[in-house]
């Protein structure tokens, strides 16, 4: 199991975690937990994790805080379109905190801003 953390300029923060196998399972429902997953959900996302090109992001206003969990892909380009769907979910959770607004420049900036990041920490993404 592959974990990254980024640091959004000390706003928000996003845990990725990557390359799980089913022996990490209770490391990934730790983590769920911590989010606020209940344990009936927690079985339910363990399962739909363990399939191909499957991915999920969960918030965690309070902590302000997401984690990305990225199951295993066919191919880099299901990698990277897995990662950018749960990036949507993460800038949604940030934008609804901080009160912003669908409209316009900030959605797109904070989308690149966030893609950019998650390019940088993630050097060699498993494939």
């Amino acid at each position: 199991m592959i974990t990254n953390y980024i640091d959004v300029d000390g706003k928000w923060g996003i845990v990725i975690i990557r390359d799980f196998d089913m022996y990490d399972d209770e490391d990934l429902a730790a983590i769920m937990k911590s989010f606020g997953i209940g344990e009936r959900n927690i079985n339910k996302s363990l399962q739909i994790l363990s399939t191909y090109n499957s991915g999920m992001a969960v918030s965690n206003s309070g902590l302000r805080m997401s984690a990305i969990f990225i199951g295993k892909p066919y191919s880099a380009s299901e990698f990277w379109s897995t990662v950018n769907h749960e990036l949507y979910h993460v800038e949604q959770a940030i934008l609804e905190y901080y009160g912003e607004s669908w409209d316009g420049e900030p959605p797109a900036y904070l989308a690149g801003y966030l893609l950019k990041r998650v390019v940088e920490e993630i050097a060699e993404p498993c494939y």
